[in-house]
């Protein structure tokens, strides 16, 4: 191998070499302050658009609460009302099953009544105002009291 001695340099290419070195650590400063300025840009933005997001946040919040304590609110409300023509429904059931028990006994009445050959018919009327046991009770939608027939078996 050959050896070969170091070269030496003169004093002013020492200087332009430091110069170099000077003006690259300085353009790598401007660098470095131009890129952390931007990243701070960067976050300042971003920490600005999340205050701008949690605000409508917050406000889409405010409505929503609004729009569920309404519909609470009507729920509440349908399910009253709903229990409500429950009961009534089974009150005109009911209604419904003693108006159908009058009718099976009045037309029990009428084919006693048209088969009972030699007797009057003012004597089978008063048979029949006779013997009913008589029951009060309110029609629906009323507060006057109708009398009906009793309906024992």
């Amino acid at each position: 191998m050959l050896n070969v001695p170091p070269m030496t340099s003169s004093g002013s290419e020492a200087d332009a070499r430091g110069m170099d070195i000077d003006e690259k650590k300085r353009k790598r400063m401007l660098s470095n302050r131009e890129s952390a300025r931007r990243s701070r840009m960067k976050k300042q933005k971003l920490l600005e658009d999340l205050v701008t997001e949690t605000a409508s946040l917050k406000v889409e919040i405010y409505h929503n609460a609004n729009k569920y304590e309404v519909l609470m609110q009507k729920t509440a409300s349908l399910e009253s009302e709903n229990k409500g023509l429950k009961v009534q429904q089974m009150e005109l059931a009911q209604y419904l099953r003693k108006l159908e028990m009058m009718q099976a006994r009045m037309e029990l009445l009428q084919f006693n009544l048209m088969n009972q050959p030699g007797r009057s018919f003012s004597d089978q009327i008063g048979e029949i105002n006779e013997a009913p046991k008589v029951e009060c009770w309110q029609c629906h939608g009323s507060n006057q009291p109708a009398v009906t027939a009793s309906t024992e078996c």
